[in-house]
């Protein structure tokens, strides 16, 4: 467990804290008051950093957007699970990919798009799939649960009805309760959506038959689901009965703001259905003053839709049909306010990304810089250890640049820097994951995957040939451009980043010293073509 200061010298080792970590996820997140588990988190992450573990700081960050996101936070939620997502696809680590696809799923739903909610619903299920040791029964169930919502949102409730029967399967077994509360709740819910009242009242009959059973009361949001089936299937008084208590009191936190709102809506249909129409016009009072108290403007609008049917009943026509127009102004004016917040929401999430992606590269040439390469070729090197592949590196450096810069001009050099780059590209792109780089002037890096001894010599010498060969004359007239290479190979991925790159400037600097326009490394050299004069 986490120790903080003043209570224990003592710290948990990074296997402690990992089952710390997991015993949160594997619980219902409405377990967790927010404010209290983002502090906690705090004290998480400091402990992941000082024990190393990147990937447990990733977790804790998981945990701590979801707590934002309940906050009503999206834009702070969504900047960390995509700073998230993107480091657990980098570094294709099963646990974190299914956390950030299930937690980005429920992102997406609360900004109202159904498309991209069941995207990333079926790609946590693909990543957990690939989870080695399988995943626990707990996350197998919220997986299959969130996907079987995000059918339903997006109106295939045939598929939505399969991956809630199976969520219930899985949910047979030791998880408790509250998981199989949910499932019977968002299954009523969405069998009320699909129009199959008998479904959902069973579902609801079911719910109820549990809460009994475990001596618990419904919450807010699950006694909503059971009075919207009651009053859809004509059960009135049994739907008032189970609302009432929303008409009385309603606890200060947002989202419990919302789940009475949501009542009080349901309330006052069920009210105007059974014809006391003072005590629905009361309900509806009380919803829209706690909405415009608290900014509730998805259920105000439902609400308004209520009262309008609410005047029709009473006989008050030309009011109703006046409320009737409010009502579908005020969707249009919802949906637009969603479309800009989702908007400014996912511009948050990305613009993080955009801007490490402008900071990480070279701003004359497009290519990776050096604190790109400080940050990831240490990781690539990492995988490549443990899966005892081979890494090359290679550094080259262009051979009398001065000379063109002093003769041809800046912007000539320029340009030769910049078709350089294309070139280094255009080999890339024909060696799975190999990148180049531009440490800075005229120096380049070149980094290969996956490729080992004479093969990486031999490549190089290709690129060396390509730049030797082409034809510069537009640019430099009749001074010849050739390069200078120096190969680092680390045969199972071992060795430092720095080892490497010290290893293959040792190389270019017998390269330079042997003639330029050549390759050297420790398995072999490649021969240059003439040797220009020197500098």
């Amino acid at each position: 467990m986490v120790v903080q200061a003043g209570l224990s010298r003592a710290e948990p080792t990074g296997e402690q804290l990992a089952a710390e970590i997991e015993a949160i996820e594997e619980q219902p997140r409405h377990d967790h008051d927010p404010f209290d588990l983002i502090v906690r988190m705090g004290h998480v992450q400091a402990l992941a950093r000082r024990l190393d573990r990147e990937d447990l700081w990733q977790r804790s960050r998981l945990i701590e957007a979801d707590m934002l996101g309940r906050q009503g936070d999206l834009p702070a939620a969504g900047r960390i699970l995509h700073d998230v997502h993107a480091w657990a696809a980098a570094h294709r680590h099963p646990r974190l990919l299914t956390l950030s696809h299930w937690h980005l799923s429920m992102l997406f739903g609360q900004l109202g798009d159904p498309t991209s909610t069941l995207e990333h619903a079926v790609r946590a299920m693909e990543s957990m799939n690939a989870m080695t040791p399988p995943a626990s029964t707990m996350l197998r169930t919220r997986c299959v649960m969130g996907l079987a919502d995000a059918y339903g949102d997006t109106g295939d409730f045939l598929a939505a009805r399969a991956r809630y029967a199976e969520a219930e399967r899985l949910a047979a077994g030791p998880l408790e309760i509250q998981f199989r509360l949910v499932i019977l709740n968002n299954l009523a819910y969405t069998e009320c959506q699909a129009g199959e009242y008998t479904a959902a009242t069973s579902a609801a009959e079911r719910l109820l038959g549990l809460f009994e059973e475990h001596g618990l009361t419904p919450d807010d949001s699950t006694r909503d689901t059971i009075a919207k089936v009651w009053v859809a299937t004509g059960h009135l008084t049994e739907a008032i009965a189970m609302l009432t208590p929303s008409d009385e009191a309603y606890d200060n936190e947002y989202e419990e703001a919302n789940s009475v709102a949501s009542c009080l809506v349901t309330l006052a249909e069920a009210y105007r259905r059974a014809g006391r129409l003072d005590r629905a016009a009361a309900a509806l009072r009380r919803c829209r003053d706690l909405c415009a108290e608290r900014g509730l403007a998805s259920v105000d609008v439902d609400a308004q839709r209520v009262g309008a049917d609410l005047l029709a009943s009473a006989g008050r026509f030309e009011e109703a049909f006046r409320a009737h127009q409010d009502f579908h102004d005020a969707t249009m004016r919802l949906h637009s306010a969603q479309r800009d917040a989702r908007a400014r929401i996912l511009a948050v999430m990305y613009e993080t990304e955009e801007a490490r992606e402008l900071a990480m590269r070279d701003p004359l040439t497009g290519l990776y810089n050096r604190r790109f390469v400080d940050t990831e070729l240490p990781v690539l090197l990492q995988r490549a250890a443990e899966s005892g592949t081979p890494v090359s590196v290679a550094l080259l450096d262009l051979d009398h640049f001065k000379r063109i810069n002093d003769t041809c001009s800046h912007e000539a050099g320029d340009r030769v820097l910049r078709q350089v780059a294309e070139m280094l590209t255009a080999r890339a792109q024909m060696i799975d994951a190999a990148f180049g780089a531009r440490l800075g002037g005229e120096e380049f890096l070149f980094v290969m995957p996956g490729v080992d001894g004479r093969d990486a010599v031999e490549e190089m010498t290709r690129l060396c040939q390509t730049i030797r060969r082409h034809d510069w004359r537009p640019i430099t007239g009749d001074l010849p451009v050739t390069t200078s290479i120096g190969v680092s190979i680390s045969p199972y991925g071992h060795g430092t980043a720095a080892d490497m790159l010290r290893e293959a400037d040792t190389y270019l600097y017998q390269s330079k010293a042997g003639g330029r326009d050549r390759i050297v490394s420790a398995h072999g050299a490649g021969a240059g073509g003439p040797v220009p004069a020197g500098e």
